[in-house]
């Protein structure tokens, strides 16, 4: 939570955070009427509406990245925040300010009581909210969690509706299989409305280009038929070269501040959305080189794969399933890292595979020091090192995330922090006694 000099914010944000009780509650009526409440602000936004489960705030950014490097006012709203709240809401990178919460909160706070309206319904809200008053260009919206019922999903004409990697996560709410997934997540798509489709199996495209015709789209653009990328060059330094081709455009040693094949594929269907836009907005070639290299100093959205410190080697990642783990490992050893280096940092929320989890980091790391960090849904440390050491993994736990960082710092071996956003915070904070900053 951030470090307010105002006073009445900090425990504006308390009572923020206390709508988690209220839990996920599927559906648009009250985020509906709370935006009714403040005059539908979204109504007035041009709109990039990003869905998936994988990579979806990777390519947020880089359309915020590109576009801001373009000259445009971009607003950007992603989820969860790495140490503050006010990380979701930015506009050219900038975050939205204490006082500006604080009018917002004040503002809604009437309906949020009456409606009994979730975290996540407020937040939407207050992101709408403020890029109108702020009267941003375009605003880059990324789903919560599915698309259909995603308190997001009230956006009514967006300029591009975009589809990211599909993974299993939030089952209970989206499903048992990809194929039912992939259909919540397409409820974004809107009546003449671009799709731009990133996700690469061949079964998922089908279901997502049948959902567009279904709702009678505008043009669907799909990364698969239309794009790819050569000579793909990772580094040591967690940075990477790559060639792209999109449609008739080609663009020779991209430069990107972010690594690994699956940032390859964000960028490619970035690049494809970029394309979809050209009837709204002007986007030269300096302004995408720009924004793909310095993503994460131009919009401030960090954590994947992540270096915080070289001397010593620290890499932070918020990956939080299965698919984010394996991209994590592959990564890792493409730059030059070789499995069983790491003191593993990990936690991870109860809901999660973690047995596969488990299974992927086996093969990385020295010792996994397991933790718990301050969230209801997170696992206990102790039985996650049971759960571990049944795998012969050489696992210990500790009895916070700071405790398990300070340990694994002392050994004087490279530091992976990995499994949670949650535990990413935590991590960070402890980190900041050895003068190691995000």
């Amino acid at each position: 939570m951030a470090d307010s000099s105002l006073p009445a914010v900090k425990g504006l944000l308390e009572y923020l955070f206390s709508l988690h009780r209220f839990g996920i509650k599927p559906g648009l009526e009250r985020i509906e009427s709370l935006l009714a409440f403040l005059g539908n602000p979204q109504q007035s936004l041009k709109c990039i509406h990003v869905a998936g489960t994988n990579g979806k705030g990777s390519v947020c950014s880089l359309l915020a990245g590109i576009l801001q490097s373009a000259g445009y006012r971009v607003g950007l709203y992603t989820s969860p925040h790495l140490r503050q709240f006010n990380e979701r809401i930015r506009i050219n990178g900038e975050m939205i300010s204490d006082a500006d919460i604080a009018s917002l909160a004040h503002i809604m706070m009437p309906e949020i009581e009456r409606e009994h309206t979730t975290f996540f319904e407020v937040t939407t809200a207050m992101a709408f909210a403020y890029f109108a008053k702020e009267q941003v260009d375009i605003a880059i919206i990324e789903t919560g969690m599915g698309g259909r019922l995603d308190a997001t999903n009230v956006i009514e004409k967006p300029v591009a509706t975009v589809i990211t990697s599909i993974d299993f996560d939030h089952t209970e709410y989206l499903g048992n299989d990809l194929i039912t997934i992939a259909g919540e997540k397409a409820g974004i798509f809107k009546e003449g409305c671009p799709v731009i489709i990133g996700e690469e199996r061949s079964e998922l495209i089908a279901c997502f280009t049948s959902h567009a015709s279904e709702k009678h789209t505008g043009e669907v653009f799909v990364v698969n038929d239309l794009c790819s990328y050569t000579n793909l060059t990772m580094h040591s330094n967690l940075t990477m070269h790559l060639d792209c081709t999109i449609g008739e455009r080609q663009f020779s040693q991209l430069s990107a501040d972010r690594v690994g094949e699956h940032q390859a594929r964000n960028i490619l269907t970035a690049l494809l959305t970029v394309k979809s836009l050209q009837p709204h907005f002007e986007i030269p070639d300096h302004a995408i080189r720009k924004g793909i290299a310095e993503c994460m100093h131009l919009t401030g959205v960090k954590g994947r794969i992540h270096v915080l410190s070289t001397s010593p080697l620290i890499i932070l990642d918020v990956g939080h399933n299965t698919a984010c783990l394996r991209r994590l490992e592959e990564t890792l050893a493409s730059c030059g890292y070789p499995n069983h280096a790491w003191e593993i940092v990990f936690g991870v929320m109860k809901d999660k595979p973690i047995k596969e989890m488990l299974e992927i980091l086996a093969k990385m790391g020295m010792t996994v020091h397991c933790c718990t960090p301050h969230i209801e849904r997170a696992m206990n440390a102790e039985e996650l090192s049971v759960m571990a050491q049944a795998q012969s993994i050489n696992a210990m736990h500790h009895e916070s995330v700071g405790k398990a960082v300070e340990y694994a710092f002392q050994k004087n071996n490279p530091v992976l922090i990995t499994g949670s956003f949650y535990v990413a915070d935590e991590a960070l904070q402890a980190l900041e006694q050895y003068g190691i900053q995000h």
